[in-house]
Order: structure tokens, then sequence, then C-alpha cells
């Protein structure tokens, strides 16, 4: 009976180890098959995968990233104050400049290119203003306690004047909340891993990175800041942002955006958001802004700053407007297609506006598109409100009177206008107004 309860021990210890060899054998298997490079197929693939962005971290990088900009002018405030007689002086010598950006470097950055206070500016372009970061394209490296990003982005003054296109590795150390940044010069598609394993970021007095709320209204301010900064220093940039079908509609080519751009400079610096929403899509998230003009903004965003950009809803029709404007009557179609012509001229799109003349209207009282705009530019200056009166019927033509208010509040003049209007299949219309 002993000998029997040895034999069936020895049995159960074979039959564990042959189960333990097979499970080895079969989980080896799975890694050579896992790391096995088909044809066609580059193992570095596999290794530079894209890790995704939350909105925590893009904010954390690009505070980042906004410190060390700020950190170059070797002007800035933070290095004057005031003497005994109340004059401003620098409080601080050349070598402590030079000591706080070093402060936001990574030790790695430093070690390997032996960077002291005195040969700083060998490997960062400090500035003589004060200077803002844009960001543009962002994607995560590393995905651990320490996580490294790179970022491109543009660099402009206060006045919205493109100083240069910078790339940035940033290092973010979640249990010290610190960071590091490297300057590189390497492309930013070039840049798809990194070579060092960084295991914490020593905290200093300058390098405790800063987070901000995140809402909607954060996230739809912070796009069109962008837009704003992007379109008055680097337009391509914004154009090639553009849904493709919305930036040939509405302007055909880059020369013809910029020619907008030019016309309308002022009016694009004054830009802030003034209500705003969003929308949650399958594929994508939609963040609407309005500003005090009324005018619009939509960015489609796919992941962050992965978006296309609308700077209208008349361009291309939403599927609500269609929904709307089919379900309604005639007097219903008019007043929608002058709030899209009024948008228009809110937006200064008097291109789009000048298509919808009517082609004898237009002739007779503008002859080309550019005495078109100057008439508009100067009978039609402010932005504004829609108000509708009488509306008449006549073999199809339909009369409608408006009254424009200025929504800026500047003026309290109110602009009373006619307009005749015929409907066309496809949501289309011709129309002629009162001219002076």
């Amino acid at each position: 009976m002993k000998k029997l309860k040895i034999i069936i021990g020895i049995i159960v210890v074979i039959i564990v180890i042959l189960i333990i060899s097979i499970v080895l054998i079969q989980q080896r298997e799975k890694n050579e098959q896992a790391n096995a490079v088909t044809p066609g197929v580059e193992l570095e693939d596999i290794t530079t995968e894209r890790k995704e962005i939350e909105r925590t971290e893009y904010n954390i990088v690009n505070n980042a990233v906004t410190a060390y900009i700020q950190a170059l002018n070797m002007n800035s405030s933070r290095y004057y104050g005031r003497d005994d007689s109340g004059n401003f002086v620098e409080i601080v010598t050349e070598d402590d400049k030079m000591g706080f950006i070093i402060d936001l470097l990574s030790s790695e950055y430093i070690s390997k290119n032996n960077i002291t206070t005195q040969n700083l500016e060998q490997y960062v372009d400090t500035k003589e203003e004060q200077m803002l970061f844009v960001p543009v394209q962002m994607k995560k490296l590393v995905d651990e306690n320490v996580s490294t990003f790179v970022t491109y982005g543009i660099v402009e003054n206060l006045n919205y004047e493109l100083d240069s296109e910078v790339t940035l590795i940033v290092n973010v150390d979640f249990n010290n909340r610190t960071f590091s940044i490297e300057p590189t010069t390497q492309d930013y598609d070039e840049i798809n891993s990194v070579s060092q394993d960084i295991t914490s970021i020593e905290k200093n007095d300058n390098n405790q990175y800063s987070s901000t709320t995140i809402n909607t209204e954060n996230t739809v301010r912070d796009y069109i800041n962008q837009y704003k900064r992007l379109v008055l220093a680097a337009p391509e940039l914004v154009y090639e942002k553009f849904d493709e079908t919305y930036r040939n509609e509405r302007f055909g080519s880059l020369e013809n955006f910029e020619n907008y751009i030019t016309k309308n400079t002022d009016e694009i610096k004054s830009i802030t958001l003034d209500e705003y929403l969003s929308n949650t899509y399958s594929d994508y998230t939609q963040y609407v802004g309005r500003d005090k003009y009324n005018n619009t903004y939509i960015f489609n965003e796919k992941d962050i700053l992965n978006y296309t950009i609308q700077l209208d809803t008349y361009t291309i029709l939403t599927d609500s407007f269609k929904t709307a404007y089919d379900e309604g009557d005639t007097t219903m179609k008019v007043r929608m297609n002058i709030d899209r012509w009024v948008d228009m001229l809110n937006n200064r799109d008097y291109h789009s506006a000048y298509q919808y003349l009517d082609e004898t209207f237009r002739n007779n009282n503008f002859g080309s598109e550019e005495a078109f705009e100057q008439y508009m530019r100067e009978h039609f200056p402010s932005h504004y409100q829609l108000q509708v009166g009488q509306f008449t019927e006549t073999n199809q033509t339909y009369t409608q009177y408006i009254v424009l208010t200025d929504m800026t509040g500047e003026t309290d003049e109110e602009i009373e206008n006619t307009i005749i209007m015929q409907l066309k299949d496809d949501y289309d219309f011709v129309m002629s107004f009162s001219v002076e």
C-alpha cells in the first residue's frame, strides 16, 4: 500500500512537470509569433505604435513648453525690480538667467552636451522679448511614471509675428510633478522613440509643472486661440487643417486665404470666445465656438491636436440645416437663406456673398467682386443681427423686408433693406437687395 502511494505521487509529479513544460512551450511559440516580422512589415511598426495622449497630459506638456519658451526671454520682467529711486533695474546676473533655463533642461541633455551657464547659448535660442508657443502636433513616446512626449509648434511674439518653428522633447515625472525639456534639431516626424530611460526628474525651484481645468469651455478657447495665433503667424499651417472639401469651397487656394487674412487682420486679432458647445460622435468630437460677432469656429477632433477646422456653417450645410429647410415653408426657407447671407457679411466672406447675387443685379450695380466688397465694407461696416418684417410672394419671387441692428453695441443705428429672392434646387438661391 505504501509503495502504491509512492508510485502515485511520482506519477502526479511527472504529470505536473509535463503540463508546465507544455505551457512554457506554447507561451514561447506565442512570443515568437508576436515578434515575427512578416514580409513587407518592419519590426519598428510594433515599437512605434501610437500612444494616446490624455487631455490632462496635453495640458501639462503645453504648460511646460510655455514655461520654457518664456524662460528664454532675457528681458523678462522677472529679472527686474525697482531701486531706491523707483527706477527699474536688473536684479539678477546673466548667470542667474542662464541658470533658470538650465533648471528646465533634462539632466541627460545637460550631461551629453556638457552644458554650463557659459556655453548655454550654443544649445538654446534665447530671446529679447516675450514669446508664445503654439502647439501644432504632439505625440507620446514613453508611457511610464516618467513619460516622454515630443511636440512641434511655432514660436511667435505678442504681435503675432512668427519667430521660429520648434520641435521639443518633454519629459514629465508624474510622481514628483516635475518636467524637463530637450531641444532637438530632428524633424518631428522622424522622432518615434527615445533611447534614454529616465526613472525620475529631480525637483528644483523652477521645473514644477502646472495643470489647468479641463472642460469644454477651456478646450474650445484653447483651439480658438491656436487658430488666431496660427492664422496670423503661419497661415499655411491653418490652411492644412481645413477639411479639404471645405477649404476648396470656401477659399480655393492658400493665396485667397492669405488675402482674406490680410483684409481682416484687426478683426482676427480681436477674436474672443463668447459661446461654446461640444458634440460627441462615434469617431470624433466636435467643438464649436462663437465670437462676439456671432462668427462660428468648428473643430472636428479625432485626437488631441488632430482636428479639422471650419469657419462657418454655410459653406458646407449641416444635416440639421437641411432637415429644417426641407420641413420649412417658403417663408422659413427665405429667412434661413437670408440668415446664411448675413452670416457671410459678418464673416467678411464677400466672395461667397457675391456668388448668391442675381447675375443681372450684380453686373448692373457692381461689375466685379472687388467693387461689391468695397461697397459692403462702406455701407455695412459692422456686424449685424437680423430681424425680419413684411413678406410677400409674386410668381415664385419672394420679397422680405429686413432690419439689421449692430450686434457690437457700438451704434444704435438700424439698417433697413429689402431682399428679393428666388429659390433654387439643392438649397441654392439667388437674390438682390436695395442699393443706395
